[in-house]
């Protein structure tokens, strides 16, 4: 974590009674829903600070219940809106937990992004004294379109709106005018309000997205503070069907569980990076510490139903937060019962939408305290496509390592494209998603009507992500209560799955079909294809290694045999916004062209690779070519399954200077001259979508931190 370790003075007692642990039992909600409506949705959406009613702090000196002012997204259809505001009536959302964009293929997504947040205090913002950051106090802001596969389009004379364009920053002139920089500038200054046009291709996959603001060294304050909300393409029922009878799963039995956190302070004195500073009753951290609260209950009566209590670390030279308190909330609800009564199932769509968490997921049988089990529908907005032969240990590296897989119950015997791919616990790191088919299971794991009483507690286990890493808390998120009495219609044993893992890549998929708006142009300087059998290694490391908060990624392309390519090495760096990393053009015809990339993490510390406007597929250079592994894809089989973020394992070194002096990383030296383990996560990229985009750690902390670069894809010459 980047807080220095500054001894706190809290205002007030360690009074852990006087604190009541929010377990609400509320039903589950689902997100309110924006839809699209003859192929446009047109919203007006208000970035703004406003107290959330859910949440709810009880000071420890006693006094009335203080509820946290988080940063929202006001949203209405610009058919209704005044201006630039909303109606105050039942037309307007404002929902702490999020929001969902039900759209179609082939529609247009159009936003009027309107900045009305709050000035920050600079002594609160890590970032202001970086290079060319000397504005984040005055809390600029954009919207990125996470996991779409769009145009990441700038404006033009003839179009001046933005498409899925991270450069962009939005400023509220209330809080002062902008200081031009002279480095390290990210873009364009709007003044006030954005707009964005984003077009969503007609063989876009069907699935969950999502979005959130994406100025670099205020992403994890805003997200943080609850700036996200969830994105739908098409319906379930497009790629998931019953086994039993082949109709799409119906939209009325797909759940939305978006994941925020949010940790709230009692008054008193706290350390931030740039120093200690007092923070209010119910002021938000918008700087997650993993140290806020334990990892674990310190004992069998602590009931952490959606929220742990905060903790004094000031004797190790953290921070006291007794007093204050973490939530977890599912979509904006804390500790809420979902009900499952469809004798068919329900498809949950979770999305991790926190700055910096990590989530170990179990759904458990408070029967038997054993983790249920899952079938496994999409990951990143992809839906899987596992031919039935498929070793389980190919589908665990598909996955990223991701998924625990258990024991499915035996297949039909009828000619299902997919195979059943069960699951019992599974990590979501920041920005992942996942869908699943949960249903009632007997002894031997097949559907089945539920007794009376049966129920589950969704769950993260804690999780601690490496050495270096973070911890972070074990919570009970949700009350599951099964009451599956009448006879299944659609499924017998699972759901029939025709995924966009393998439609994406075959002829007209998007990861195959010409670019429709890409025209033939002359390649700019020093942008290149990739040679073939070249790949590109990219290193996560530090800059500085005796700067823990010093995050980079560095660069070099390696040929066929191994060998780096002379010139091409880039040290690991901070971000720079004026500098393309990586510049390809598409392939002849404005076709997708594929490159290998290889992820070297250098820590002892996770990280997490996301890559903006595309996704990708986990290969092995050895496996054979008839593998969904194989370094070259087989569009007859497909991708198995893709994604657009993926964990990176901890290097294991083998010299003590780097747990001693280097913070828990590497060097690229160290790390080639054998002194450090760390294997490539070794990644299938296809480009099919133009502009200047990033790739990244999508632990916030890191990305604002520096871990990021920036890619250009241009249109082939021919």
């Amino acid at each position: 974590m980047n807080f220095k370790r500054l001894a706190a003075i809290s205002a007030c007692g360690a009074i852990l009674a006087a604190l009541t642990d929010p377990a609400a039992a509320d039903a589950f909600v689902e997100p309110p829903v924006f839809a699209s409506a003859n192929g446009v949705l047109d919203l007006l959406m208000i970035a703004k600070a406003r107290p959330i009613p859910a949440l709810s702090l009880t000071p420890p000196g006693g006094g009335a219940p203080v509820h946290p002012t988080g940063w929202i997204y006001e949203i209405c259809q610009r058919a209704k809106a005044i201006g630039n505001q909303c109606p105050a009536d039942s037309s307007t959302v404002a929902e702490y937990g999020g929001v969902r964009l039900a759209l179609q293929k082939g529609d247009v997504l159009k936003i009027r992004l309107v900045n009305q947040l709050p000035k920050l205090d600079p002594s609160k913002v890590t970032h202001a004294a970086d290079p060319g950051e000397a504005n984040l106090p005055l809390n600029l802001t954009n919207l990125h379109t996470h996991g779409l596969i769009v145009e990441a389009r700038a404006p033009t004379l003839a179009n001046p709106t933005f498409g899925d364009d991270v450069f962009v920053q939005v400023y509220n002139s209330a809080n002062g005018t902008p200081i031009p920089q002279t480095t390290h500038q990210h873009g364009s200054i709007v003044k006030d309000y954005v707009d964005y046009q984003i077009a969503i291709p007609a063989n876009h996959p069907s699935g969950a997205f999502w979005f959130h603001p994406h100025v670099h060294g205020l992403s994890l304050n805003q997200i943080s503070s609850g700036m996200a909300g969830i994105i739908s393409i098409g319906q379930a029922g497009d790629y998931a069907a019953g086994d039993a009878v082949a109709s799409g799963f119906p939209g009325t039995q797909v759940r939305h569980l978006i994941l925020k956190d949010m940790q709230v302070l009692a008054a008193g004195q706290i350390g931030f990076d740039n120093g200690p500073a007092d923070v209010a009753e119910g002021e938000v951290l918008n700087q997650e510490d993993p140290d806020f609260c334990a990892q674990y209950p310190a004992s069998a009566s602590e009931q952490r139903q959606g929220s742990c209590p905060g903790l004094d670390g000031s004797d190790d030279g953290g921070n006291n937060y007794v007093g204050g308190r973490w939530f977890f909330t599912v979509s904006g609800q804390v500790f809420p019962t979902l009900r499952v009564t469809n004798p068919d199932g329900e498809l949950w769509r979770l999305t991790n939408a926190s700055g910096s968490v990590s989530y170990d997921l179990q759904l458990t049988d408070d029967w038997t305290q054993r983790p249920m089990v899952m079938q496994l529908v999409s990951v990143d907005g992809v839906s899987i496509d596992v031919p039935p032969a498929t070793a389980l240990g190919t589908v665990v590296q598909l996955g990223g390592g991701r998924f625990k897989l258990a024991e499915c119950p035996q297949r039909l015997p009828v000619a299902l494209r997919s195979a059943f791919i069960c699951v019992s616990e599974f990590t979501m790191m920041p920005s992942s998603r996942v869908e699943l088919w949960v249903t009632y299971r007997d002894p031997k794991l097949r559907p089945a009507s539920s007794p009376t009483g049966a129920s589950a507690t969704l769950k993260t286990i804690g999780i601690t992500t490496g050495p270096a890493g973070d911890s972070w808390p074990a919570i009970d998120l949700a009350k599951v209560q099964f009451a599956q009495a009448k006879p299944r219609a659609l499924t017998n044993l699972g759901l029939s799955i025709l995924g966009d893992a393998l439609a994406a890549n075959q002829t007209g998929g998007i990861f195959s079909a010409p670019v429709p708006y890409a025209k033939a142009a002359p390649l700019p300087l020093l942008c290149k294809p990739l040679a073939s059998g070249h790949r590109r290694r990219i290193f996560f490391g530090l800059v500085d290694y005796n700067d823990s908060d010093s995050f980079g990624l560095g660069y070099e392309e390696v040929d066929e045999h191994g060998a780096v390519i002379p010139g091409t090495q880039v040290p690991v760096s901070a971000f720079d916004p004026s500098r393309n990393a990586v510049c390809l053009p598409l392939g002849p015809g404005q076709t997708p062209v594929h490159e290998t990339w290889e992820l070297v993490n250098l820590a002892t510390e996770n990280h997490n690779f996301h890559i903006h406007q595309t996704k990708f597929r986990l290969v092995q250079p050895s496996a054979a070519s008839g593998s969904l592994l194989a370094p070259k894809l087989n569009p007859a089989i497909g991708a198995g399954v893709m994604e657009d973020n993926v964990p990176l394992p901890v290097a294991s070194p083998n010299i003590q200077d780097v747990a001693n002096s280097q913070n828990g990383y590497c060097t690229i030296e160290q790390w080639r001259g054998g002194q450090c383990s760390s294997t490539p996560v070794v990644v299938d990229i296809p480009f099919s979508q133009l502009g200047e985009f990033v790739y990244h750690c999508h632990i916030l902390e890191h990305e604002d931190g520096g871990m990021m670069a920036k890619i250009q894809v241009v249109p082939s010459p021919y």
